[in-house]
């Protein structure tokens, strides 16, 4: 490569550096800005961003191992009743998540229980709690759907999104309930579970997506993150570091990190190798391994970068002892305080308790050592 006055300008670090040493670097300003820009890759380096999923807890409260009594669902009942159904039927029953739910109409002494309801065929959820702690219930579950229409073509209502209204009562002393709205629309239904776009139903998409987002309610569930990783230039191992980026970009995690880790067993201070690795032991679950390689870089170049994914990478490990009910890890946390789950209300990817202290948890992150 030549600059604008025909000299060569180095593009690779080794050629780089021996143009240096000859006093072979072009003075013209182009190659002025290349050398600078070179020099601010080398000490801040660039980022991309790469997808992680992650298990996040409940947001209302863990019903991992509990029995959940079902009550009536109010509304429409061309949409309660798939919903009531597909509740009933999705349970899930993975080691980590199973939950029991029971439709209320199992119950023995289901048929008492509307003698003293409130309204023409809904069950009296005083009574219907009473049963359901003598079956040895958990929790009780009501919920109401409000539906969204919006104008069709001959001004016909169209479904557009869908509102369900969730009460979780708790029938024990240990156990906290509570409220919780979901809301659902097409477009976001089929984003985030493209399976649906195969549904030429409206209302089954919607019906079957608002239950899917209820359970993420009650359970663990995954989510899907963008994380920024590095991506360096000049550094020996550069070209293969940014290779394993190109296969976390893919979500081959694994393959990445194998990469990322003959780099820094052939060059043991390589920052981004460090950082990209300590990311990709997070997408593993290995938050203890995580954690120390994060305080590595940070050792080696206390940057913001590094600093937030210490922060970030605990936030995370909280959010997975949460949602599985484990004791705090060997090493304790470093740089975040707990942050009650049931509590959690995410915004773009963090809770907004966990956003407010961001800034000076990156702060403490960088005084640790």
């Amino acid at each position: 490569m030549v600059c604008p006055r025909g000299n060569p300008l180095a593009v690779s670090s080794t050629a780089w550096l021996r143009a240096v040493s000859l006093g072979e670097v072009c003075p013209c300003a182009v190659c002025m800005c290349a050398v600078c820009l070179c020099a601010v890759c080398l000490c801040v380096g660039c980022r991309m961003s790469v997808p992680m999923h992650l298990w996040e807890p409940p947001r209302l409260q863990s019903t991992v191992g509990k029995r959940v009594v079902v009550s009536t669902v109010a509304g429409p009942e061309r949409l309660t009743g798939p919903i009531r159904e597909k509740l009933l039927a999705m349970a899930p029953r993975d080691s980590g998540r199973q939950t029991e739910l029971l439709d209320f109409r199992t119950l023995p002494d289901h048929s008492s229980i509307r003698l003293v309801s409130a309204a023409d065929g809904e069950p009296n959820d005083l009574v219907l709690a009473s049963v359901a702690s003598r079956e040895g219930a958990d929790f009780l579950l009501r919920g109401e759907v409000m539906e969204n229409q919006r104008a069709g073509d001959g001004n016909k209502p169209v479904d557009d999104s869908l509102t369900i209204s969730w009460r979780l009562t708790s029938l024990t002393d240990d156990c906290r309930g509570g409220g919780f709205p979901i809301t659902v629309d097409i477009e976001t239904a089929i984003a985030r579970y493209p399976d649906l776009a195969l549904s030429t139903s409206r209302e089954e998409v919607l019906t079957t997506a608002a239950v899917r987002e209820s359970y993420r309610l009650l359970t663990p569930s995954v989510r899907r993150d963008q994380i920024p990783i590095e991506i360096p230039y000049l550094l020996p191992g550069s070209r293969q570091v940014r290779r394993g980026n190109a296969a976390a970009r893919d979500g081959r995690w694994g393959e990445a990190e194998s990469i990322w880790s003959q780099v820094l067993r052939r060059y043991p201070a390589h920052v981004p190798a460090i950082h990209n690795l300590a990311l990709a032991s997070a997408a593993g679950q290995d938050f203890s391994r995580a954690k120390k390689l994060a305080r590595r870089a940070i050792r080696l170049h206390p940057s913001r970068l590094h600093q937030e994914t210490l922060v970030w990478i605990e936030s995370r490990q909280r959010d997975y002892h949460h949602a599985f009910g484990l004791p705090d890890p060997p090493e304790g946390w470093f740089v975040t305080s707990d942050v009650p789950a049931a509590t959690n209300r995410r915004v773009n990817g963090d809770d907004q308790q966990t956003q407010t202290k961001r800034g000076r948890d990156a702060k403490k992150a960088g005084l640790t050592r």
